[in-house]
């Protein structure tokens, strides 16, 4: 049994030796097969990752009119938050609003002074808010929709334009996101057609290449399935060999492009190299299954057709 699965790894490496021009196209190819798909996973995590943010900053908020008590107040911010759209409603105070205007514009004197007078002359600098988190960025339209229909809206006054801009901001992600994995998804389709061929090739001239020995082992009464199974021993050698090659291209670049992702989502949990460390053999380990299985199919054709046996 060990011997005859010697001999068939002999045999394997010796085609693997004699077609090496052929072996190192296929191989070639599907290492770009896999750094596609790949590519997609990262992209999938790297759009989860940018949308999640996105939701954690946008925000708008609704200013209520003078002279609005605060037990008002209270009743709408309960109200609001009942909305399936809505994710969190907070309370921002006339006090807390300057306070923060403050911190945003410390460096700028002039706006200080401005605001350092309204106060001395007991202005309302600010009026009291709500600041509102829907459950996604694409459901602000609806929550705009909720608010003007409300029946406290003679209440409070609505920015319409950060309601459009996040519809536009959402719109325009989404649109990016999509055209970009329909590549991913062409560009994969096209490597797979490639490989086919490839790999169909392969065996073919294989095969041809092996005549001579293939007709021996047949006189000598080796079974059908020790002449196929160097055949797809070497096909396989090909996929372990993808597969290393790609595992050693993805950690060396990510030691590369993972420091400017960090700086990129500064402040937030989005590591790729995190990600596939706690996935490696998910990842990896299914898409050399695939591949193989993909690969071993196609040579089983090929056999089928060219292997007189």
């Amino acid at each position: 049994m060990f011997t005859t699965f010697l001999r068939i790894i002999k045999f394997a490496g010796q085609s693997f030796a004699r077609n090496i021009w052929l072996s190192v196209i296929n191989i070639t190819i599907l290492v770009l097969t896999l750094l596609t798909i790949n590519f997609l996973i990262i992209f999938n995590l790297l759009t989860t990752g940018a949308v999640d943010i996105i939701k954690d900053k946008v925000d708008v908020s609704v200013y209520f009119k003078e002279n609005v008590a605060d037990e008002q107040i209270q009743e709408v911010q309960s109200k609001i938050l009942d909305s399936l759209y809505i994710d969190d409603v907070q309370y921002i105070s006339p006090e807390q609003a300057l306070k923060d205007f403050k911190a945003k514009h410390e460096s700028d004197q002039d706006i200080l002074q401005a605001v350092t007078e309204l106060e001395r002359e007991k202005e309302a600098v600010f009026l009291p808010s709500i600041r509102i988190k829907a459950q996604n960025i694409s459901l602000y339209g609806d929550i705009l929709k909720e608010l003007k229909e409300s029946q406290y809206s003679n209440l409070f006054e609505i920015d319409e334009a950060q309601f459009r801009d996040y519809a536009t901001i959402t719109e325009k992600i989404n649109t990016i996101s999509n055209r970009v994995e329909m590549v991913g998804y062409i560009v994969s389709l096209i490597f797979l057609i490639i490989a086919f061929m490839m790999v169909y090739n392969t065996i073919k001239v294989a095969i041809y290449t092996h005549q001579e020995e293939i007709s021996i082992m047949k006189l000598v009464g080796a079974t059908n399935n020790f002449i196929k199974s160097p055949f797809i021993v070497e096909i396989i050698f090909y996929n372990i060999i993808a597969l290393l090659i790609v595992v050693i291209l993805f950690y060396l670049s990510m030691s590369f492009v993972q420091p400017m992702l960090n700086k990129l989502f500064a402040g937030y949990s989005v590591s790729v190299l995190d990600y596939y460390n706690s996935k490696f053999l998910l990842i990896f380990l299914g898409q050399f299954i695939f591949t193989v299985l993909f690969s071993v199919s196609t040579s089983l054709m090929a056999m089928k057709k060219y292997l007189k046996i």
